[in-house]
């Protein structure tokens, strides 16, 4: 056992033949909202927790005032005969180097487990938010691009985007070596830092519902979009006003 990694399971529950969706940091924060409300949503349970000195050396406080390490969690689901897992992780490992072997760690797990395809979540970075949002596809096997031809994914090659950094595409490269087929749902967003894709997130969630057939309710996410459209619309108005005042301000002074 690598001694860089801690291993432990909190359940003896079979992932075999499961698909595994991954939701870790990146681009408009898509992967982690998409993933966290799947989570909560179909109530995976918590059956794995993974620990690697290739996180950031930080003790995390909890609510219930306890310290634990960052980690990779793994949670599972079995619903209208489909099995699915999902990877979860708020913490990217702390050097490229890292990333690799973590990769490379996770997709050994992956395949000794007998997790049958793998689904990583990216963002395509824009310097405004994109009026349409797309959800664009690459994998790392042919016959998984044929089969997801007619999923409402787009298959463009390297027109729209040419590389993937991180877990979401190393992940992926890992899986391929070990025969494990896996595919990257890339989904246009806003490239700022801050920016929380939650429209994004919206896109990448009915694809899995309708991948898998699970009819979720959106109703909630729906009532949050509204939310934040109308913060926006004030900060708009606002920004306006502020902007009519300094007008008329300078005209004074002029």
């Amino acid at each position: 056992m690598n001694e860089d990694f801690s291993v432990k399971w909190f359940s003896k529950k079979s992932v075999i033949g499961a698909e595994l969706i991954l939701g870790i940091p990146g681009i408009g924060n898509v992967a982690n909202l998409s993933a966290d409300y799947l989570i909560k949503k179909l109530k995976a349970e918590l059956i794995c927790r993974i620990e690697s000195t290739y996180l950031p050396n930080i003790a995390i406080i909890t609510s219930e005032s306890l310290l634990m390490l960052p980690s990779y969690d793994l949670y599972f689901v079995s619903i209208k005969s489909k099995k699915i897992a999902f990877l979860k992780s708020n913490y990217a490992p702390i050097n490229e180097k890292y990333n690799y072997e973590l990769a490379e760690f996770l997709a050994g797990i992956i395949k000794k487990k007998g997790i049958k395809r793998v689904f990583t979540i990216a963002g395509i970075a824009y310097k405004e938010m994109p009026k349409n949002i797309m959800l664009h596809c690459a994998a790392n096997d042919k016959k998984l691009v044929k089969h997801l031809k007619d999923s409402g994914l787009i298959f463009d090659g390297n027109k729209s985007v040419n590389l993937i950094i991180g877990s979401a595409g190393l992940l992926l490269t890992s899986c391929q070596k070990k025969g494990v087929p896996g595919a990257c749902i890339l989904a246009s967003t806003f490239g700022h830092p801050q920016h929380m894709g939650i429209k994004e997130a919206r896109k990448v969630i009915k694809f899995f519902s309708d991948y898998f057939k699970l009819n979720i309710d959106l109703s909630d996410i729906d009532k949050d979009i509204k939310k934040i459209n109308a913060e926006i619309k004030k900060m708009k108005l606002g920004n306006q006003s502020n902007e009519d005042s300094s007008q008329r301000i300078s005209r004074y002074i002029g």
